[in-house]
């Protein structure tokens, strides 16, 4: 019975030390890339990025000019993953979605989340010498809705 529940024991510490060092570093290298994003902070989300066309695409597809609905007060962001590849030379392929609260003009609420905006992802991550960076990353306007229910 001793064997057993040390195997058990093993087993999922061998888990768990395989989750946290082979499955969600890419994961969340991606987390602090969106919120980053969604935030509309270009610099910190370039720094998360590696390679021209990744920097440019981050530069180009500010927040404002991929929702299409019109912003003032941010609030805050969840991202929810829909699909992982993990590709043969390393690479990891994430599909998420972000959604993002957000006060439109001449609407204030407490907590600036009087609409929401989904935004779709499909990111490419690989592992270089600064740990995960997205390399190849496309943002698409999904929809934009009010919260609560109108009067």
């Amino acid at each position: 019975m001793k064997k057993l529940f040390l195997l058990l024991v093993l087993a999922g510490g061998a888990w768990l030390a395989y989750r946290q060092l082979v499955v969600e570093p890419p994961v969340r290298a991606f987390r602090r890339f969106a919120a980053a994003w969604g935030k509309e902070d270009t610099p910190a989300a370039a720094a998360l990025t590696e390679g021209d066309a990744a920097r440019k695409a981050v530069e180009s597809k500010i927040l404002r000019g991929v929702v299409q609905a019109p912003m003032e007060a941010l609030g805050g962001s969840r991202v929810t993953f829909e699909s992982r590849v993990d590709r043969p030379d390393g690479d990891v392929v994430l599909t998420a979605r972000q959604l993002i609260t957000f006060d439109p003009p001449g609407v204030t609420s407490a907590f600036a989340g009087s609409m929401v905006a989904a935004v779709g992802h499909v990111a490419t991550l690989r592992r270089g010498p600064g740990g995960w960076r997205v390399v190849a990353w496309t943002p698409e306007f999904l929809e934009a809705k009010a919260t609560r229910p109108g009067p």
